[in-house]
């Protein structure tokens, strides 16, 4: 009898601790915030279209997949595109530069930002490294003020919202 308490306590702590791991796990995943909006550009074409390039970093520990984003509290933009930069130029709308690839959202990975000893040691090896991101939008239902982007982080589907009005202020 004595030998069935110990193996039925020590399984129920096993239990115990391995669901307070996987809810402290599942927490950090939900109240990180690797991505980092840290820049915008835009290019007015000759047909008057904006294309606005918004530059993303991820600064968390494994790589992110977009999935969806949406604008001003759930608008679709008309045009959403994944930018990469292969070159160590920004990603920025309008350029010719043959290392600026613009893909689906969801087509590609955003990795870990690189420090810049390891952006240099890659550019002298001539690899297509991915250095920078952003996300290129044509919005043009009213001013661009708020994003929100659901991501793959760690196997985990989250959605974020970022504030845009604060940072710039792009009118359409």
């Amino acid at each position: 009898m004595k030998k069935k308490s110990i193996i039925i306590i020590v399984f129920s702590s096993i239990l115990l601790l391995t669901g307070v791991a996987f809810f402290s796990f599942f927490r950090f995943v939900h109240l990180s915030n690797p991505i980092e909006i840290d820049g915008v550009s835009w290019d007015t074409r000759t047909e008057g279209k904006k294309e606005i390039v918004y530059h993303i970093r991820n600064k968390g520990l494994t790589s992110i997949t977009i999935k969806e984003v949406t604008l001003n509290h759930g608008k679709q933009p008309k045009e959403l595109a994944l930018g990469i930069s292969y070159s160590g130029h920004l990603v920025q709308p309008g350029t010719d530069d043959p290392m600026i690839k613009f893909m689906k959202i969801d087509a590609a990975p955003i990795n870990p930002m690189l420090n810049p000893k390891e952006i240099t040691e890659a550019i002298n090896r001539k690899e297509n490294t991915p250095f920078y991101y952003g996300i290129k939008v044509e919005f043009y239902q009213e001013p661009i003020k708020s994003m929100t982007v659901k991501y793959m982080y760690f196997g985990f589907l989250v959605t974020k919202k970022y504030n845009l009005e604060e940072l710039w202020s792009v009118e359409n």
